[in-house]
């Protein structure tokens, strides 16, 4: 299905949505970063994001639409190699489903930070892909015996210019933030705070008891934002 200009501005909505991952494990879609699955690993989630009525698209509502929804799917296919795939579900207005990838280049030791490359939107849906240079390092990652709380992860990205949010720039130049695990367990409870280029992004997520899914909530912009996501490991 061909796009309309309405979906391609409310469908990058969705993708805040993605914004906080299970602890400091998951990806943050809306601001590429150097986070990674393994090999075999797999991440499932869906989000709810409501339409703010001050918003630069509060024009939606005039048309019915006051919601967006999201489905993603990341698949680690190797530990160097994921891939995932965003379906953009508009009430009112039509469905569309992008395309990611990212490669790394160096993986994360207690010295070094991981980089990867990566580019979203390849099957090109709205126009062009766009591409990036991601870091990422755990500050304080938790060796033997209890972690030291909190952990903190950074996270800094160059890209070139992503116009699947909003129909406008963003990923252009620098950008990144931070991810912080306040509590690694029973529950665990996390928080992340990101600046993409053009709007800050925050987040809280919350894993009940081990092995539950992640439940999540954030502000993007006057938007807001819930989800819940699952990860796997299908070896």
């Amino acid at each position: 299905m061909k796009h309309c200009p309405v979906l391609l501005v409310v469908a990058s909505l969705i993708v805040l949505g993605i914004a906080a991952g299970a602890a400091l494990a998951g990806d943050i879609v809306t601001v590429p970063t150097a986070n990674q699955l393994k090999a075999g690993e797999v991440d499932l989630a869906h989000y709810y994001i409501g339409v703010d009525d001050g918003s630069l698209i509060a024009g939606l509502r005039d048309m019915g639409i006051d919601y967006v929804r999201a489905q993603t799917l990341y698949v680690g296919l190797t530990d160097t190699v994921e891939i995932d795939a965003h379906r953009y579900d508009v009430n009112e207005v039509g469905v569309e489903t992008i395309w990611n990838a990212t490669v790394v280049a160096q993986p994360e030791t207690l010295e070094r930070p991981i980089v990867v490359l990566g580019g979203r939107d390849l099957s090109r849906v709205y126009g062009k892909a766009s591409y990036f240079l991601s870091a990422a390092k755990t500050l304080n990652p938790p060796l033997a015996g209890p972690p030291t709380e909190p952990i903190i992860r950074l996270h800094l990205s160059l890209g070139t210019e992503d116009n699947t949010l909003f129909g406008e720039e963003r990923h252009e130049g620098l950008f990144g933030g931070v991810q912080v695990l306040f509590r690694p367990a029973n529950p665990a409870v996390g928080a992340i705070a990101l600046y993409d280029g053009t709007d800050v992004i925050t987040g809280i997520t919350l894993v009940p008891e081990p092995g539950w899914p992640t439940l999540k909530v954030g502000t993007f912009g006057g938007h807001w934002w819930a989800g819940i996501s699952y990860t796997f490991n299908t070896k």
